[in-house]
């Protein structure tokens, strides 16, 4: 056998054993994002204002920010502590509470904590598109949801003064 045919055969199984592993490693890497619930978002600023909240704050265990990104009508999880859930879809529930255009918390004994919705504008007051913050308050650091809901509106207002306008939190 030539040498060129050689290489080329172990050229080929090298790229057939190294395939299905690569494969994996994406499919781990992604999460299943069905088109109907997810959407591409980026919005950068607002994804490090979340994580520089976060990072102050034991006193919430999850933390998102929801919008009606530029060109969309979908509202949607635009930054997210957890970055699996940018792109997806806010709730039809969610958006029901929205609409009340007050803060609201509802206790989840299952998960011993308050969970919480609060609308939310820009440093300015400027609206969002359907700006909202997620958050949940374990039990072990508000005793109902008056208190809860003053540790999130707390929250709300540092992620709020960081938003210098909708557009910039699309800015890379």
């Amino acid at each position: 056998m030539s040498k060129s045919i050689v290489k080329g055969l172990l050229s080929c199984s090298l790229c057939l054993s190294v395939a299905p592993l690569m494969l994996q490693a994406q499919a781990v890497k992604a999460p299943p994002q069905a088109p109907s619930t997810y959407m591409h978002v980026s919005a950068p600023l607002a994804q490090s204002v979340l994580i520089k909240v976060k990072s102050g704050h034991d006193d919430i265990v999850k933390l998102g920010l929801h919008a009606v990104p530029p060109g969309e009508t979908d509202n949607v999880i635009i930054a997210n502590i957890a970055p699996a859930k940018i792109g997806k879809k806010s709730s039809p529930a969610d958006l029901e509470k929205l609409a009340k255009n007050t803060p609201i918390a509802v206790r989840l004994e299952k998960d011993k904590t308050f969970d919480l919705l609060i609308p939310i504008t820009d440093a300015q007051g400027g609206d969002l598109d359907g700006g909202f913050v997620v958050m949940e308050v374990p039990f072990s650091k508000a005793g109902n949801e008056e208190e809860a809901l003053k540790i999130g509106v707390a929250v709300r207002d540092e992620v709020q003064r960081l938003i210098p306008s909708k557009s910039a939190m699309y800015q890379p």
